[in-house]
């Protein structure tokens, strides 16, 4: 179902609806405060998997080519280290930013998870 590794226990909440829109909202969340805003609906419907890929790859793209000067910034606010871009963006992989947009939906995904499990 997902291209990178998940946590097993992460893979089980994120099949959860109401688990993905939180993650939905938290990547909107991020992405907003660095120029870039998702349609409304993003934040009050639950997208299937493969349109979140596809809505995270087009938000990243939108950061690379308009809002340049924002990557790194928003790659801090994601918690994703530069070290991990510079993996992705040097692999052998044709669709290496669509697999990055993977490892964001999973650090994000891991903050929601984080946040349910130990906030209570």
């Amino acid at each position: 179902m997902f291209p990178i590794q998940f946590n097993k226990e992460l893979e089980a909440y994120f099949s959860n609806e109401l688990f993905r829109l939180k993650t939905q909202r938290q990547i909107a969340k991020d992405f907003e405060s660095h120029g870039f805003s998702f349609n409304p609906e993003f934040c009050d419907e639950v997208v299937d998997i493969q349109q979140l890929s596809d809505k995270v790859l087009e938000a990243l793209m939108y950061v690379v080519e308009k809002k340049a000067s924002s990557w790194q910034p928003l790659l801090y606010t994601i918690d994703i280290s530069e070290k991990v871009y510079i993996q992705y963006a040097t692999s052998q992989e044709q669709n290496w930013m669509q697999l990055f947009g993977w490892e964001v939906i999973r650090r994000e995904a891991q903050k929601v998870f984080f946040r349910e499990k130990y906030s209570k």
